[in-house]
C-alpha cells in the first residue's frame, strides 16, 4: 500500500539538546487534523540525544551526520523532506497546543499564501513575539517572523536556494526577506503558536547576531551598515530621528510600499528637532533602561546551559 504523501514536513535540527528534545517532539507529534511527518537531523549528539530520540523510534524519521551548522543542517534536511510545507521548530521550543500547525495550515491554504506567520510566545507567556509588516518594509525594521512560527513552501526554499551559510546566526533573516523581494504572499495567524526558548545560538552569541542582521539589512536597502543600524534604531528601537537621518531615507528611491509604510510611521512620530524637551528626556530614560534590562537578560542567558526560559 502506497503510503500517503504528508502535507507538511516538521523538521528539528539538534545538537545536544538532550534535556530539552522530547518536548519539542512530542508537541510536534500530538498536531491533530494535519497530515504531517517529523524529521530529526542530528549533528553528531555527544549528551543522551541520540538515546532519548530511540524511544520515538518509529514515529519520527532520524538522521544523523555531520554537518557544518544549524543553516547547514537545516539545508540538509530540506532534502529529506516530503511535505509541500517546511516548518522548522528548534531543538528546545515547541507548540503551545495540539492544533497550532492545524491554525497555520488553514490560513495557508484558505488564503492561498505561500507562507504564514504566527506568533511566538517568549518568558513563560509574558512576551510575545509578533511578526512585523511582511513587506518590503521589514528591510528597515529587521526579522520579519520567528522562523518557529514560520510555515512557508518547500517550493519557496528550493527556488530561492534554502539558506545562505554565510550567515551563522541570521540566515533565517536573510532568506525571510528573500521571499518578501520575490513577491511571495504571506498571512498572519494572530495568537501564539510556538513557545520559543530564550538562551540559544542566537541569545548567546547576541552582539555578533545583530552586527549580521544589520549587514542583512544593509544589503537589502542597498546602504552601508551604519545607514541599516539607524533604520533599526528609529523603526525598531524607537528611536527619535534625526533631520539628517530623514533627509538621507527621503532622498533615496524606494518601492511604493516602502514610501507608503515610512508615510504611515512618520504621520505618528516626532522628528527629533520638533519633539518637546521634556518628551525627548523621558524616551532618553526609557531608552536606557530598555538597554539596562536587556544586557541584564542576555548576561544570564549567557550562562545558562541550555535554553530553559
Amino acid at each position: 500500500m502506497k503510503q500517503k504523501q504528508p502535507l507538511v514536513s516538521i523538521i528539528t535540527v539538534v545538537r545536544n539538546a538532550e534535556e530539552t528534545i522530547l518536548r519539542t517532539i512530542n508537541s510536534a507529534l500530538i498536531q491533530k487534523n494535519v497530515d504531517f511527518e517529523v524529521i530529526v537531523w542530528d549533528g553528531l549528539s555527544t549528551d543522551g540525544t541520540v538515546e532519548k530520540l530511540e524511544t520515538l523510534k518509529g514515529q519520527i524519521q532520524f538522521h544523523s551526520g555531520k554537518d557544518s551548522g544549524v543553516y547547514d543542517a537545516m539545508n540538509r534536511s530540506l532534502k529529506l523532506a516530503k511535505g509541500k510545507w517546511i516548518l522548522f521548530l528548534n531543538a528546545d521550543d515547541y507548540f503551545l497546543n495540539d492544533d497550532s500547525l492545524a491554525k497555520l495550515v488553514n490560513l495557508a491554504i484558505q488564503g492561498k499564501h505561500d507562507y504564514v506567520c504566527g506568533f511566538a510566545s517568549m518568558f513563560f507567556g509574558l512576551k510575545v513575539w509578533r511578526p512585523k509588516t511582511l513587506t518590503d518594509f521589514d528591510f528597515f525594521v529587521g526579522n520579519p517572523s520567528n522562523h518557529q512560527a514560520y510555515l512557508c513552501k518547500k517550493s519557496a526554499y528550493l527556488d530561492l536556494g534554502g539558506f545562505d551559510l554565510r550567515y551563522k546566526f541570521s540566515a533565517d533573516v536573510d532568506f525571510m526577506f528573500r521571499v518578501i523581494k520575490a513577491g511571495y504572499r504571506g498571512g498572519v495567524v494572530s495568537e501564539p503558536i510556538v513557545h520559543y526558548s530564550l538562551g540559544g545560538l542566537s541569545t548567546k552569541n547576541v552582539s555578533r547576531g545583530v552586527n549580521e542582521l544589520e549587514m542583512i539589512m544593509a544589503k537589502f536597502l542597498h546602504s552601508d551598515i551604519q545607514f541599516a543600524r539607524e533604520c533599526r534604531f528609529v523603526f525598531h528601537e524607537g528611536k527619535i530621528p534625526s533631520k539628517a537621518f530623514i533627509d538621507r531615507l527621503m532622498s533615496a528611491k524606494w518601492t511604493l510600499s516602502q514610501l507608503s509604510q515610512l508615510a504611515l510611521f512618520f504621520g505618528t512620530k516626532y522628528c527629533l528637532e520638533e519633539t518637546p524637551f521634556f518628551v525627548r528626556i523621558k524616551n532618553l530614560i526609557n531608552k536606557i533602561v530598555r538597554t539596562i534590562v536587556k544586557n541584564l537578560v542576555f548576561q544570564i542567558l549567557k550562562i545558562l546551559p541550555n535554553r530553559v526560559l
